[in-house]
């Protein structure tokens, strides 16, 4: 006999108090890791009034998936928009000597 684990997600769960545009890199990985984790968790189709429709829980998940995946194309666009057409001198490593 198998048992079904699912995890309910609430939608005040989902949301952060901070603005991704705060966030650092490894930090949008890391909420689009845990977003991904809680969309494995969630049933897409549910049961309502005898019908199966699109889990309620699922809308909030994608929105914020969407939103931390913008906010990482919009870092690698700013990062490779550098005048040169490469990214400026790093503060935490010397320049090659070759630059």
């Amino acid at each position: 006999m198998t048992t079904q684990h699912t995890r309910t997600v609430h939608p005040a769960g989902i949301e952060r108090h901070h603005d991704l545009g705060e966030l650092g890199v490894r930090e949008l990985i890391s909420e689009l890791s845990r977003i991904e984790d809680d969309l494995r968790g969630v049933p897409f189709m549910v049961r309502r009034h005898g019908m199966m429709v699109v889990n309620p829980e699922v809308a909030p998940l994608l929105a914020r998936q969407r939103a931390v995946s913008a906010q990482l194309r919009q870092r690698r666009i700013s990062w490779n928009a550098h005048p040169a057409g490469r990214r400026g001198p790093s503060a935490s490593w010397p320049a090659p000597p070759w630059s």
